[in-house]
This record gives C-alpha cells, structure tokens and sequence, in this order.
C-alpha cells in the first residue's frame, strides 16, 4: 500500500483547492551519465538552463530541476497479485534525450515522486525503483511500462535437490 502526506490528502479529498500535485519522475542507469528528471508542471523558469534562445520550464525540489514536459502517467494499482504496472508517456522530448535512450540496452530505473505545489521539497507520495521496459520511442515521444520487481518472480527455492549438490540426501548415507 502507498503512504500518502496530510498534505496531499487534503487536497485531494477538498471540494475545491488551489492545490496542485506535481510528479516528478527521475530516470537513471548505468550508461546515462546524468540523470533524466522530468515534471509535469512548469512551475517556474529554470534560469540554469535557460539560454538566450529557449526558456525552459521545469520545477526544483530538494535542490534538483526537474525540466517540464508533457507526461501521461497510468498509476499502479494496489492490488492482493502484487504492485500493478505503471505506464509512461513523454512527449516533445528533445533528441538528447530519444538517443539517450535508443542508447541504453537494459531496464532503466524509474523513481515517480508526487509533491504539493505548496511544499516543493517534501515528497507526499513515492514510487521508488520502478524498471523502464519495453520502450518505444519516435521523434517526439517515449513510452514505456514501469514494473517493479517482485519476490515472486524469483525461483524459488533457490537451489535444487540434484546429486550433484546434495549426493548424500540423493544417494543414501553409506
């Protein structure tokens, strides 16, 4: 089950706020040098990353920016079968960021963190270490299933009862 803040509850369950939650999503991997962060809101101009040509938009918490783009994002479900799938969509992405990704042959780590636009720093609800397959991508957008990795898919028990592991279980003892 996720936890989620007072904060965001409130919101949520109010009749009318003027409250906003904000998912910023952050996308690392081995071969990435730098972390992709991405959020759904253009809360203000990012100026480190503003040039003379283009603004840019994004939010910054706890210290990072996240750049803003248009996302769509299916919530997993909290089920008795175990953590549902996420899906994601980014759209106008910049070609970096399409040849980063065509560049990257295994799962990418995926965190999905909601904030409040009224406590940018205080993380009200977390999907941490999700794993980014089956990605598709074109000029302009990237798709992907976020799935968490579940005890259940692994063997279990871990060893076999071979005789080349356990001769005197199979064999007999004399």
């Amino acid at each position: 089950m996720t936890t989620v803040s007072l904060n965001l509850k409130e919101a949520a369950f109010a009749p009318e706020t003027g409250r906003a939650p904000i998912v910023l999503i952050t996308l690392s991997h081995d071969d990435i040098e730098d972390d992709i962060r991405i959020s759904t809101d253009p809360t203000a101009e990012l100026e480190e990353l503003t040039t003379d040509t283009q603004k840019v938009y994004g939010t910054t918490s706890n210290g990072k920016d996240y750049i803003f783009l248009p996302v769509s994002i299916k919530l997993p479900d909290d089920t008795d079968e175990g953590p549902g799938e996420m899906q994601l969509e980014v759209d106008n992405v910049h070609r970096a960021y399409t040849e980063t990704i065509r560049n990257v042959f295994t799962p990418v780590t995926c965190q999905a963190d909601i904030v409040m636009d009224n406590a940018l720093d205080t993380i009200d609800a977390s999907w941490p270490e999700f794993k980014l397959v089956n990605i598709s991508y074109n000029g302009t957008t990237i798709i992907g299933t976020l799935k968490l990795e579940t005890l259940e898919a692994e063997p279990w028990p871990a060893g076999s009862f071979v005789p080349s592991y356990f001769s005197m279980l199979c064999h007999g003892s004399g």
